[in-house]
């Protein structure tokens, strides 16, 4: 892992999935092992993550990390998410598995993985719509949540503004369930304001939020972020 730069097509930072968080993790290593190939990837290609690099990353024990990979083998192959595609008939939803094949070599404790074909072109063939960011950004966020919020909010990052999300496009992007924190007061309690905390704490932004109403009923959500004085003055 060179420099660790993490770059997805923004319809792919804009998916709705439900990944754990050490799965939304491994596929960020996938990413970057892609990226750093220097060859460019097909959807035969097999990528390998080391139980070392897991750890290192994520400041994590070996043991840790070799379970997280084991656990990767029936976990990760059966993850689905979904993406609006434009063609020229319109916009159409996508639905993909992440990877088509993943393979877990106990003795090397070496995960290997092949991303599935709709996924390929979403972190290789990168023209103009797309965002970028150092792993390191998200190393510590230890909610599935917010590691999702940090990327919806940094696809945003030329305005430091995300307008209002409907709150069901919202939930499906953080990968909350139908049956999950129904209730506004949970939803807000355990999913937004802790994940806003950890992105405050331990990422280079700082985010506030605006509450959308229709009538007496929460409708909606926008953001507000600026980049941390600290991570300026290490890009410049």
């Amino acid at each position: 892992m060179k420099n660790g730069l993490v770059v997805k097509d923004n319809a792919l930072m804009n998916a709705s999935y439900n990944l754990e968080v050490t799965e939304q993790r491994l596929i960020l290593l996938a990413i970057i092992n892609a990226r750093e190939t220097g060859q460019g990837i097909t959807s035969d290609s097999r990528l390998e993550i080391h139980a070392s690099d897991y750890a290192n990353q994520f400041n994590v024990a070996k043991e840790t990390a070799y379970e997280a990979l084991k656990n990767a083998v029936n976990n990760l192959f059966e993850r689905q998410f979904s993406f609006k595609e434009e063609t020229k008939k319109g916009v159409g939803i996508v639905r993909s598995r992440w990877v088509s094949r993943i393979k877990y070599i106990d003795d090397a404790a070496i995960l290997e993985i092949t991303f599935a074909p709709d996924v390929v072109p979403l972190i290789t063939r990168l023209e103009e719509h797309f965002t970028s960011y150092q792993i390191k950004q998200v190393a510590q966020l230890t909610s599935k949540y917010a590691i999702r919020l940090y990327e919806m909010l940094i696809a945003w990052r030329a305005t430091g503004k995300v307008p209002q999300i409907d709150l069901s496009d919202f939930r499906n992007k953080l990968g909350v369930s139908d049956d999950e924190y129904t209730a506004m007061n949970n939803f807000k309690s355990r999913v937004l304001e802790p994940s806003i905390k950890q992105v405050n704490e331990h990422t280079d932004i700082t985010v506030t939020y605006e509450q959308h109403k229709k009538g007496r009923t929460i409708s909606g959500f926008s953001f507000k972020f600026k980049q941390k004085q600290q991570a300026i003055k290490v890009e410049t």
